[in-house]
């Protein structure tokens, strides 16, 4: 059975967003999606501690072209993080783009407010930078 999730990812005007999900669903679709040609990118949500981490999480697991920003493997700055959230869509073509963030329950219990801020930064993206990449909090 397909998730209102599968839907949203796999729509032609498909708009980024939020979304919180229930790992039994997630496994239930993720092959699907990437038979749909949707990039699927996972990242552990308890593993993340501090603004620094998401950065460089995000970084790695987007598969950020080395020399892309300069030297550095990663830039700290919330400016750098959006720019690869829009940049993705160009050195990974797809369909769609979804991160999902393995273990958010121990986040948002451990780190609500990194787990707010990463959802703040993410609303900024879609709205102000028009990013076209989806992030899944899965529970």
């Amino acid at each position: 059975m397909k998730t209102q999730l599968f839907y949203d990812l796999t729509a032609t005007k498909s708009c980024p967003s939020v979304h919180f999900q229930e790992a039994r669903e997630i496994e239930e679709i993720i092959e699907e999606l990437r038979g749909e040609n949707i990039a699927v990118f996972e990242i552990e949500g308890a593993a993340l501690s501090s603004q620094e981490a998401i950065f460089k999480a995000f970084a790695t697991v987007l598969k950020m072209p080395k020399g892309r920003y300069g030297d550095e493997e990663y830039a700290d700055n919330q400016n750098a993080f959006l720019e690869y959230l829009d940049d993705v869509v160009d050195w990974v073509p797809a369909k769609g783009h979804v991160v999902l963030v393995r273990g958010s329950e121990q986040l948002w219990c451990a780190r609500a407010r990194l787990a707010g801020l990463l959802t703040e930064l993410w609303q900024c993206a879609t709205v102000s930078r028009h990013a076209r990449i989806h992030l899944v909090f899965v529970w």
